[in-house]
């Protein structure tokens, strides 16, 4: 196929704004990456502070309570009653521990319960972000498959591109600046709100920073619990 010859002048007024807007375009499109890759990391640490909260210092905090009562029952049952008196009060006594123990374990029913609730919801709006991926993706698709018809309609003939009558460019050039003026707005409003995500990320970022070392600490204080709770099980044992 031969080439078309085209003419070099200097840049139109309409090429001028294509190329500010298409500056403006790509940049929105690096700072969406940025902000993606931030989301994405700050996700990865939700995720693992969740875990080291949820499945590693909230069971070995559980399994410390549970081994606690378990103390508690036998520091009471090794008690030498003298009487019905005192082995009745013995008695009231692991009734009350073992009710103290089931009421907190309760409370952490409802806090469980209402966090399930909370990441219910969340995986239900996780599950519309798919949809709306895939639809966006479709989209990308589509609009590929119409512009490969183009070019192949463009290929059939070297001067399909140039058959045109004035009117035909005229109502062309209206067009060009119909989008130019909706991308430059469209874009313009993407930068801003792509700046409020990136800040909002950052922040986040602390945040989940804090998080993680709350966790360490609290890891420190579950492990110092369960030390005093080994003291006490080695005099029961003695």
């Amino acid at each position: 196929m031969k080439s078309i010859g085209m003419k070099t002048k200097s840049l139109s007024e309409e090429q001028r704004n294509i190329s500010d807007i298409r500056t403006v375009v790509l940049s929105n499109k690096a700072s969406l990456y940025q902000s993606r890759a931030m989301i994405e990391e700050n996700r990865m640490m939700i995720l693992s502070n969740y875990a080291a909260a949820f499945m590693g210092n909230r069971q070995l905090a559980n399994h410390n309570t549970e081994e606690i009562f378990a103390n508690r029952k036998a520091i009471l049952e090794s008690f030498v009653t003298k009487n019905d008196m005192e082995a009745e009060s013995i008695r009231t006594k692991i009734s009350n521990a073992e009710l103290t123990f089931l009421q907190n374990r309760s409370s952490l029913n409802t806090a469980v319960l209402s966090i399930s609730e909370e990441m219910a919801k969340i995986n239900a709006s996780l599950i519309k972000i798919n949809n709306k991926i895939m639809e966006a993706n479709e989209k990308i698709v589509a609009f590929n498959s119409s512009q490969i018809a183009i070019n192949s309609q463009l290929l059939e003939g070297t001067s399909a591109g140039l058959e045109a009558t004035a009117e035909d460019n005229a109502a062309l050039k209206s067009e060009n600046e119909t989008l130019i003026e909706e991308i430059a707005s469209e874009s313009h409003d993407q930068s801003e709100r792509i700046m409020d995500i990136l800040e909002a990320s950052i922040e986040n970022a602390e945040a989940l920073s804090e998080n993680k070392s709350t966790i360490s600490a609290r890891r420190d204080e579950i492990m110092k619990n369960r030390a005093s709770y080994l003291k006490n099980r080695q005099i029961i044992n003695v």
